[in-house]
């Protein structure tokens, strides 16, 4: 009996008239602004403090489109003669009433190789479950004029969830790889659909598809005070492999803008400023395909800080010697 329930459950999930969205970590469009949430061997990457927030609210215009708050923040330190990083990731994804959230903490390793320094990463952290982010779909609400609005599953657990990432950054060059949800953490969903609800009295279990991350990015001087930075992302799941292209240029290391290509997804446009030490950038999603076709878009905003600290570089102790002086 329980496996018919199982097969009416997904047949009536298929029949609905929607679109499934099977990514289940968001893709920030500005992904650079907060990178150790995709890959923690950046932490401590930088010679100071680093905190970075962004904001994504997807397929604007669509009711109960999902927004998406994250925030990250990491620093280096030495230990017994070692370069070292360690950071923290808090994050949080809204849809309708519901809401996923994460607390994690990272650790890495940093070694010089080369020109540059190659790191090694791991991430520990807790999800607080209340819906199934890889199973977003795009219905019409007939009660309300057929009004375009986004259905899900719901759940209730915390699970345990760990990450690793290695990367490699030079005087211009950056390389890294990463496996997120190393454990595939399950939880149990039950529809929001009141059809299904009346086919289906027990819930079914799910799990949180592992997936990987690529990226690559260098650093062109043309001429000064112009520079070129291609980047190139590819993330893939069992379920989809998605492939982001991006050209970034960047004017008198204060003034950024750009584009990007999104495979079966769309366009991104976007720009930045460097305030001070503060940076700041608003990115819009052209959405060409899926379920974002259906919306007025998608906007992402971005705000970081940056902290100087003499973490590595030893100061000399001042000579009295009046030649000094």
């Amino acid at each position: 009996m329980s496996n018919t329930k199982t097969i009416l459950f997904t047949l009536s999930l298929l029949l609905c008239k929607a679109t499934v969205w099977a990514q289940w970590d968001v893709s920030l469009v500005q992904h650079w602004s907060n990178e150790g949430y995709y890959n923690p061997s950046v932490a401590g990457a930088s010679e100071g403090i680093r905190i970075s927030g962004a904001y994504q609210h997807r397929w604007s215009g669509i009711e109960g489109s999902p927004k998406t708050t994250i925030v990250t923040a990491d620093m280096p330190f030495r230990f017994i003669g070692k370069r070292h990083g360690t950071g923290i990731v808090v994050g949080t994804e809204i849809t309708g009433s519901k809401r996923n959230s994460l607390l994690a903490a990272q650790y890495a390793y940093r070694q010089k190789v080369g020109n540059g320094y190659l790191s090694a990463g791991i991430q520990t952290g807790i999800y607080r479950l209340e819906f199934d982010a890889g199973n977003l779909r795009l219905a019409n609400d007939s009660a309300t004029n057929n009004t375009a609005m986004i259905r899900t599953n719901f759940t209730d657990k915390s699970v345990i969830d760990f990450n690793a990432g290695l990367s490699w950054k030079g005087r211009s060059f950056f390389v890294g790889i990463s496996a997120m949800h190393l454990t595939s953490p399950w939880f149990y969903i039950q529809s929001d659909s009141a059809l299904v609800a009346e086919v289906v009295s027990d819930s079914i279990r799910r799990h949180i598809p592992r997936s990987y991350n690529f990226t690559a990015s260098c650093n062109i001087s043309l001429f000064y005070p112009l520079d070129i930075q291609p980047k190139n992302w590819v993330q893939d799941t069992n379920a989809e492999t998605q492939i982001r292209a991006t050209m970034r240029a960047i004017y008198k290391q204060k003034y950024s803008g750009g584009a990007s290509w999104v495979k079966n997804d769309g366009y991104v446009f976007f720009a930045g400023a460097l305030i001070g030490d503060i940076e700041v950038g608003y990115a819009f999603s052209l959405h060409t395909q899926g379920i974002g076709k259906q919306g007025d878009g998608s906007h992402e905003i971005y705000i970081g800080y940056r902290i100087p600290i003499d973490a590595f570089n030893k100061k000399s102790t001042p000579s009295k010697s009046i030649r000094l002086l």
